[in-house]
């Protein structure tokens, strides 16, 4: 009986491609640091951020073959901070320059 390469597949491929993508996408931010695009860089970093942030749980958090119930908490556990660091921010916003 063989073994096919797609039964059984080399387990730190996945984590090594993920880290070598987040190593690529690191650099990228760091290049686009030193280019002067004004607005255009925070958008650009932002962008960068969010890939990295799928890339992470995607594939090291390993949601891609996780239960529903995994993937409903992780997706709650996501607009909990996005609600927090909207409430930050609004807070941050609404001060004076004084203060």
């Amino acid at each position: 009986m063989s073994e096919t390469s797609d039964d059984h597949g080399i387990p730190w491929r996945g984590p090594v491609l993920a880290w070598a993508a987040l190593l690529g996408l690191a650099a990228i931010s760091l290049g686009s640091a030193y280019l002067p695009l004004g607005p255009g860089n925070l958008v650009i970093n932002l962008t960068i951020a969010v890939v990295m942030t799928i890339v992470l749980a995607v594939f090291l958090m390993d949601l891609k073959s996780a239960t529903m119930l995994v993937r409903v908490v992780a997706i709650a556990g996501v607009f909990w901070m996005i609600f927090m660091f909207a409430l930050t921010f609004s807070d941050y916003l609404s001060r004076s320059p004084g203060e």
